[in-house]
Order: C-alpha cells, then structure tokens, then sequence
C-alpha cells in the first residue's frame, strides 16, 4: 500500500482556481489569528518559519507578512505558479521554495515555526509523517499542526455527498490521542490542542438531485443555526478541525 493517499495530480485538481489574491489570503488565514498570536513570539525578530506541505501557499504568506517572518515553503508539488503569487500579492519577496518528498529530504537547516495544515491525514503512516515534523524545529521552536476533522457526522456526510474526498484522509489520525502521543514520544510541551469551528458542509465533487438535496438541507441547517454556536463551543463529534500548538524544549547542558 502507498504510504501516501493522494498524488501531485490531486492538489493541482484540488488548487486549480486562482488561491493568490490578497483577498482570499487575508480571509481564509485571518479566521485563526487567534492561533497565530499564541504561536509567534512577536517580541523576537528575523525569525524563520517553514510550512510542510505548503503548496499553494497562503498561510505560509500570511503569517510571513503579518509577523515579519523570513518563509520556506516544502512541498512536492512541480507547479510553483501559485506559490509565487501568493507570495507576491502578500508584499512578500525574499522567500524560499523546496520542491523536495517530505518523506524522503533530510532538512538541511531547522526553524523558528514549523506549521502543517491538511497534511498527515494524507498519509497511512500518520505517526511516522508527525515525528518528522520536529526534526525542522529549532530547540525553543514552535509547531503548529491543523487537520480537518472528518469523523462522526461528517464521516456519514462524506460517504452521501463528499467519498471521493472523504477516502484521500485516513480518518485514523483525528483525535486528540494521537497528537498527545506524538507529543509525548517527542517531549513536546503542548500549548493547545483542541477541536476548532464549525461543521463542514462543503463538498468537491459534482452532485446529482439526491445529493444536492442532502447538501442544502445539510447547509441550511448548519450555516444558520449550529455553526454559529459550534464557532464558540466546539465538538468532536460535528467542528471541522483540530489544532494544535507546540514547543521543542531547549535541552540544558550540565556545567
């Protein structure tokens, strides 16, 4: 069995409106700036952040601007169009880009912020894929981790009206479990983990008339009544993701 779920083919499908304009940047990353004030240590300056998987590039940009921070971005991705855009509609220039296999590169240097979003449901070898993650962190580092979370209700939702996308995640990896045991294996200090937002009632793929029924009634129900209270008190059973906030521990040296 591949170790990975989906294929460079997939994410360019996945990507293929513009993502690049300022505008949608700023919407899309701006809804976890709660997140990001409690991951960036504003007071520390020329600071480095990589994002794993971080094709096309948006909150990679984002944070770059928002906190001055010098940007990396890893995937394996060949098409480097949108990245260079969202940098650029970001006021962002001095950027890196590595078109590497996460699985195979060994990183050459390591950094301040490491953040990964939507990339280790992708993968059967879940565990493995997170433990690599710290290996990018400098000691006193911070590691930012969001997955979707499609378990429970939205496991049931998937197979109606979303299986295509449903079956490129492993469900196995959405739970808090499995990110207090990574955390536990690789003496992380855990700053937060927690179920986050809404349910996600969006879908990628064409509908016909019994699916489209499902998806309206589904929209309606959650975009004006439950969501508005899943925003303030989140569920595993129905929020969208899980997030997760780390530090890497400085090692002391005995004198």
């Amino acid at each position: 069995m591949s170790e990975k779920l989906t294929t460079k083919q997939y994410w360019e499908n996945y990507y293929k409106n513009d993502h690049t304009t300022r505008e949608h940047v700023v919407t899309v990353c701006s809804q976890f700036d709660k997140y990001w004030d409690c991951l960036v240590n504003k007071q520390n300056k020329s600071q480095t952040i990589i994002e794993i998987g971080g094709y096309p590039g948006r909150y990679l940009a984002y944070l770059a601007e928002k906190y001055d921070l010098q940007p990396t971005c890893l995937d394996f991705n060949t098409d480097e169009t949108q990245i260079r855009r969202t940098f650029e509609s970001m006021g962002i220039s001095n950027f890196q880009i590595l078109e590497k296999d996460f699985l195979k590169y060994t990183p050459e240097s390591t950094y301040d912020y490491v953040i990964s979003i939507g990339f280790i449901e992708h993968f059967e070898n879940f565990d493995e894929v997170l433990d690599k993650h710290v290996s990018y962190l400098k000691p006193g580092g911070r590691l930012y981790i969001m997955i979707p979370n499609k378990r429970y209700f939205r496991k049931l939702y998937g197979y109606l009206v979303d299986y295509k996308n449903l079956k490129a995640h492993n469900l196995k990896c959405m739970s808090l479990k499995t990110f207090k045991d990574f955390a536990e294996r690789n003496s992380l200090k855990i700053d937060t983990l927690e179920y986050y937002g809404g349910f996600p009632f969006s879908v990628h793929q064409e509908l016909n008339f019994f699916q489209k029924v499902i998806y309206k009634l589904t929209r309606l129900l959650f975009k004006f009544k439950i969501n508005p209270y899943l925003e303030k008190h989140p569920s595993k059973y129905l929020s969208s993701s899980i997030i997760g906030i780390y530090e890497k521990p400085i090692l002391k040296v005995n004198p």
